[in-house]
């Protein structure tokens, strides 16, 4: 389900005058690019533990960090702590790591962030975009403490971590135990959240939530514990490759008047914010970007293609040439105008009389007046090193630890080679 006309315009609205708080779940922070939500892949490594220690889980909910961490309490000499200092060590590992959603939100004139994932990512990602001044505090329902909160603007905003933050360990909402604890603790004050905080919410704003699973029991206590009120205009985001129960959405519906989204996370929040920039007369300038590639390598231009639809880009591949046009003088017209140009490499593009002879010179050139960016991307093993300008390139893809230039055929798992790619090429976007 999208959004209608009304309340496209009602949620660009918000945005302008400053009354849109963001609330983000746990499906936003990923460890990667296109990679798992950090919750699921700090289950999932932990559920590897609970396997050498030969403790019986439910596989199918491996990916659930609350289920899973119960389980690792169960475990002959972990302590009350141990919970706390696991998730710091993972969330340690994975510091600055910040995708291409973080920042297109991070883009939006918001205020207000509630965010329910124990990272700082979207911090940073509001730093990257200029917003020096943005603060971060979050809730520990153990010990009553009042953050320094003052009045939150675009310029100036809050990014409150309502489950803790892993900085403090003690902070953090991990097990089942401690969901159970928490809600109680939140809904009887006990302690209370800020004073301050909690005066931002109004039947005045517009709620913005992403990344929700809507099914989590919790959710319900907490929506009520932040003076959410029927007159609000709410909009939620729903994973549209997962249909939500129908008491589920009634409840929602009914007692909150919850507006639900059911497109691609991705595709709404790009759509929001190219939205919000005409709305506010911002041009947003996409970056153009041109695969050259064998048609022997449609498959990984295929892959390519998609994986870089969530990054701001005017993507395009001979592929997408419609009929009628003409090829040659169409693709001269990319090439013209590409500030990035991706190079699939294979024994069947150092092969080919057309790409040697015309479009990899042409490539070459625009690299050489510093008008493209050019990537050679090896999709298949084959000696690529014999071409020298090759080998100049600043950047040769896929990169797996010291290897540079590892074809994506050769990885076990091609999806970590593609993600490794939109990562180096969303560095270049900026």
């Amino acid at each position: 389900m999208s959004l209608k006309r009304r309340q496209w315009n009602n949620l660009l609205e918000a945005l302008g005058n400053g009354s849109c708080i963001v609330l983000l779940g746990p499906m936003v922070s990923t460890v990667a690019e296109g990679g798992l939500p950090m919750a699921a892949q700090f289950a999932k490594e932990l559920s590897e533990t609970l396997e050498e220690e030969e403790v019986t889980f439910d596989s199918d909910h491996e990916h659930n960090l609350t289920y899973i961490m119960q389980r690792f309490m169960t475990i002959d000499g972990v302590t009350s702590s141990d919970p706390g200092y696991e998730a710091k060590q993972f969330y340690e590992k994975h510091d600055g790591q910040i995708n291409s959603l973080q920042k297109q939100i991070a883009d939006l004139p918001v205020s207000l962030v509630i965010n329910t994932s124990p990272d700082d990512g979207i911090v940073q990602a509001l730093k990257q975009a200029g917003k020096y001044k943005t603060v971060h505090a979050w809730y520990n329902y153990h010990k009553e403490e009042y953050p320094e909160i003052e009045m939150p603007t675009p310029d100036a905003p809050l990014v409150y971590n309502l489950f803790g933050h892993y900085k403090e360990p003690q902070s953090l909402v991990l097990t089942e135990s401690d969901q159970v604890e928490f809600v109680g603790n939140v809904v009887k004050d006990q302690p209370p959240l800020p004073p301050k905080l909690l005066r931002q919410f109004d039947r005045f704003k517009t709620y913005l939530f992403l990344g929700f699973d809507w099914e989590q029991w919790n959710l319900r206590l907490l929506l009520q514990s932040l003076n959410l009120e029927k007159e609000s205009n709410i909009l939620a985001h729903s994973r549209h490759d997962v249909s939500l129960q129908n008491k589920t959405r009634d409840f929602y519906e009914s007692s909150f008047k919850f507006s639900f989204v059911t497109n691609d996370i991705a595709d709404f929040v790009k759509e929001l914010h190219e939205k919000y920039s005409a709305h506010a007369g911002v041009e947003v300038a996409q970056k153009k970007l041109l695969i050259v590639a064998d048609p022997k390598d449609e498959s990984f231009r295929d892959e390519i293609h998609k994986n870089l639809k969530p990054l701001p880009l005017d993507s395009w591949h001979s592929g997408l040439i419609e009929a009628g046009e003409e090829i040659a003088e169409t693709f001269q017209q990319k090439m013209d105008h590409a500030d990035i140009i991706l190079l699939l490499v294979s024994s069947d593009f150092l092969a080919s009389d057309n790409i040697y002879n015309k479009e990899l010179p042409m490539a070459l050139q625009r690299f050489q007046d510093k008008k493209s960016k050019v990537v050679p991307i090896i999709t298949r093993p084959c000696n690529w090193q014999q071409l020298k300008e090759l080998t100049q390139m600043p950047s040769i893809l896929p990169k797996k630890n010291l290897e540079v230039g590892k074809a994506i055929s050769s990885w076990d798992n091609p999806d970590d080679a593609y993600r490794m790619i939109v990562q180096e090429i969303e560095g270049l976007l900026k």
